[in-house]
């Protein structure tokens, strides 16, 4: 598999470039295409501020030495400054494709791309300083594109139109990874699209978070996860826990999430109202605070013991009781330090299990979404 990325300016080609030495492509900038032997070849058009015209006759003279690529990638502003139209347009007119895949969607930044309409976070594009830079004052894509090229605007990637450029909505990275499953050989987009590009061609197996974290740092950092990757949230039945009582439903819930390729989320506090039945519980069998403790995050650690009969990207721990459990449930007798997430998120060899720690009050509203992704980068 060969991929070529064009950009048109130097910050843009090294953004994107990034997106694939991070999950193991060998990529290269280059000025001279037809002689890379990299997986991923970068050329700079440097087209940002020049006329349609010339952007387009550039880019057709760049995507011309590209033809005999797998995967041809036109890398665009997240906000569609320059020109994303003529120079999308000159790639499919010199490889003779007749349809695309576009959406600048960049979720980390907010970017989204919502009926057509591009917005940062809950402004249109024309409510944001980035409009004056634009020909035309208008959020709508199509028209920001200006192309007598058909343009198809979709809810959902699933059926792609055999001619002209699709717009897909895209909010979340959830969706870009919908739309890169049904990639097509020309895709135009910002770094978001790319690295989603990079994890469909990987497919990385599953990453397991376990939470037995009641603070709500954690339960907003699950929420965001649940939310932007589509995460499958797993809840520990914890007066079941504090009975002693087999988990057979969650566990079995677990695995048909896991069969299907799913990242899960198994947590003993996916809300105050169960958190409060659950102290509520350990009252009425007159259970101590540190018992409490003991018996949720054992029966999280038997879980996590029983899925790990899985191949998985690696396991995320949240709460340094939930960690202590599990570690010694798994007789865990040598911990490597490898790397952190974030300042303070920690990638641990545990034996020859990856896993990610987080203290419970610890963390950005996207550190599991950054924990989740390491993983999968750096799976095999």
């Amino acid at each position: 598999m060969r991929i070529a990325v064009i950009a048109d300016d130097l910050t843009g080609a090294l953004d994107t470039g990034v997106q694939f030495t991070q999950w193991g492509f060998t990529a290269q900038l280059t000025d001279t295409p037809e002689h890379s032997v990299a997986e991923v070849t970068i050329v700079n058009t440097d087209t940002r501020n020049k006329t349609p015209e010339i952007a387009y006759h550039i880019a057709y003279n760049v995507a011309e030495k590209l033809d005999q690529h797998d995967i041809i990638y036109k890398k665009i502003d997240s906000t569609l400054r320059g020109n994303p139209g003529p120079e999308l347009q000159a790639i499919l007119d010199a490889t003779g494709e007749t349809n695309a895949i576009l959406t600048p969607a960049h979720p980390p930044t907010q970017r989204r791309v919502k009926d057509g309409h591009l917005y940062i976070a809950d402004r249109p594009i024309t409510e944001t300083d980035y409009i004056h830079e634009y020909r035309k004052k208008t959020s709508y894509i199509p028209e920001i594109l200006d192309l007598e090229q058909i343009v198809h605007t979709l809810k959902t990637p699933e059926n792609i139109p055999p001619k002209g450029i699709a717009i897909v909505d895209s909010e979340t990275e959830r969706d870009l990874l919908q739309i890169a499953a049904q990639r097509t050989r020309v895709m135009a987009g910002s770094a978001g699209l790319a690295n989603a590009l990079c994890q469909t061609l990987r497919n990385p197996p599953p990453v397991l978070t376990i939470i037995g974290s009641m603070r709500t740092e954690t339960r907003t950092q699950a929420e965001q996860l649940q939310r932007r990757l589509g995460v499958a949230t797993i809840s520990l039945d914890t007066i079941k826990a504090l009975n002693q009582a087999p988990q057979h439903e969650t566990l079995r819930r677990a695995k048909d999430a896991l069969n299907h390729g799913q990242d899960i989320i198994l947590t003993s506090a996916p809300s105050t109202d169960i958190i409060e039945k659950t102290r509520q519980e350990a009252e009425r069998l007159n259970m101590p605070p540190e018992e409490l403790e003991t018996m949720i995050t054992s029966a999280l650690a038997e879980m996590t013991e029983a899925l790990l009969d899985y191949t998985l990207s690696g396991i995320i721990i949240t709460g340094g009781a939930t960690a202590r459990a599990i570690t010694e449930r798994l007789g865990i007798e040598n911990i490597q330090i490898l790397d952190e997430v974030q300042p303070g998120v920690p990638v641990l060899k545990l034996d020859c299990l990856t896993a990610v720690t987080k203290a419970g009050g610890f963390g950005q509203a996207d550190t599991l979404i950054q924990a989740t992704q390491y993983l999968k980068r750096k799976h095999g």
